[in-house]
């Protein structure tokens, strides 16, 4: 039965954060006798007010972003929306107000308009905690956003608190401010409200907004103690740990976390085939390893996620390698040992042979043994004499020297 009578009001809305570049079109019903008028909406607070000139019992009001649909709370001409159903409006809204008078149905609507050139908003906006406490939010720079743009982002845990401003920017090459750092995030629980607002001397700049429920952005720390003790008679491994530490949890909640084992064979890094690995999911916090080889050397990885509970269902981070079997340990110990008898022989050796050297005779140690001799071998040796004589050993032979006497005549004269 509502219609749309016409453009009743155009304004400028004011905010909880710094303005929004933003108009709202106001509509009421086709009667001219509506109760209904001076829709107003506060879009920081997501809360919308009217006046009625009739008293009206019952109202409902409803919030429309594309094809989705919230209903609101109404308490004496006022609509609140949750922040757990809220939706971002940075892409317009409608609100409406429904009432029953005299039978007669009335609805008013007020249209959330953004302004500002498409495309300089900023883009791919994205946030994650890490490390339990401390909190990343990147995006990029409008691909319409002049050189000089100035982001500036905000975010709020609820409506009734104060908003709080990034306090350290990353900016880009330009000086455009491209991600932001938060420490000491606390109470992740709660769904939170950012705000990336824009600033520029050359045109105005559109706005952007995402509700966040802080925990399902949480990377989760590895799992803790983690140990593995082998059994060669039953050829398996019990691998035992503890679950992550979220800052937000309590008590025993170890069913809120399933578990991802990476176990492979260390030396199997060559061959592709067998480093490919499929990890397989357990609850708990142990896990039986079968078929383990004695002989061969094992590397082990765990992270969690959430499978219940208020935690992140994202795989978290991988725990640092843990190895466990012998078989690198068998050939590194033997190979010293060799290496330490190879090199300890050497200058053993080296102080034997000086020692004997200074305080022995070779000689005496190592006389050489005698002979008999070898006659014939002598026999053969002698030159430049009688061998019949040598070896018979005869006497030389004695020559006698013959005397000559001359005789000379004599004549007489």
């Amino acid at each position: 039965m509502a219609a749309t009578l016409g453009l009743i009001s155009l304004f400028s809305c004011v905010v909880l954060f710094p303005m929004l570049h933003a108009v709202i079109v106001y509509t009421e019903s086709k009667s001219s006798s509506s109760p209904i008028a001076n829709l107003t909406l506060n879009p920081g607070k997501l809360k919308l007010t009217w006046d009625s000139s009739v008293t009206v019992t019952e109202y409902r009001c409803y919030m429309r972003v594309g094809h989705s649909y919230i209903r609101g709370n109404v308490y004496n001409k006022t609509c609140t929306f949750s922040r757990d159903s809220a939706l971002p409006i940075h892409k317009g809204a409608l609100f409406q107000i429904q009432a029953m008078y005299n039978n007669i149905s009335y609805s008013a609507e007020a249209r959330f308009i953004p302004q500002g050139k498409i495309g300089t908003s900023v883009e791919n906006f994205s946030c994650v905690i890490y490390n339990i406490s401390f909190m990343n939010c990147a995006w990029k720079a409008g691909r319409n956003a002049p050189e000089d743009t100035q982001y500036f982002l905000f975010f709020q845990y609820s409506k009734e608190e104060d908003e709080q401003e990034c306090p350290h920017y990353i900016r880009d090459a330009l000086g455009r401010p491209i991600a932001c750092s938060f420490q000491n995030v606390t109470d992740i629980k709660k769904e939170v409200y950012f705000l990336v607002n824009g600033s520029s001397n050359e045109l105005e700049i559109q706005f952007y907004d995402e509700y966040i429920t802080l925990y399902e952005i949480e990377i989760l720390t590895p799992p803790l103690n983690i140990t593995v003790n082998c059994s060669e008679d039953r050829a398996e491994c019990i691998v035992r740990w503890k679950r992550p530490q979220p800052s937000h949890m309590e008590g025993n909640v170890d069913h809120c976390f399933e578990y991802q084992i990476d176990i492979r064979n260390k030396n199997a890094n060559a061959n592709p085939k067998e480093s490919s690995n499929e990890c397989p999911t357990v609850r708990g916090t142990s896990y039986t390893f079968q078929n383990y080889n004695v002989k061969k050397k094992y590397t082990l990885q765990i992270r969690a996620k959430g499978d219940a509970c208020l935690v992140s269902q994202n795989w978290g981070e991988w725990s640092e390698p843990i190895e466990f079997g012998n078989p690198d340990d068998a050939v590194l110990t033997t190979t010293i040992v060799l290496l330490l008898i190879a090199f300890g022989t050497i200058p053993v050796a080296l102080v034997i042979f000086f020692l004997c050297k200074r305080y022995c005779s070779l000689k005496k140690m190592f006389s050489p043994v005698p002979q008999p001799k070898n006659k014939f071998h002598e026999l053969f040796q002698i030159s430049d004499k009688n061998i019949q004589r040598e070896w018979m050993d005869l006497p030389p032979t004695k020559y006698e020297t013959e005397e000559i006497t001359t005789v000379e005549e004599l004549n007489n004269f």
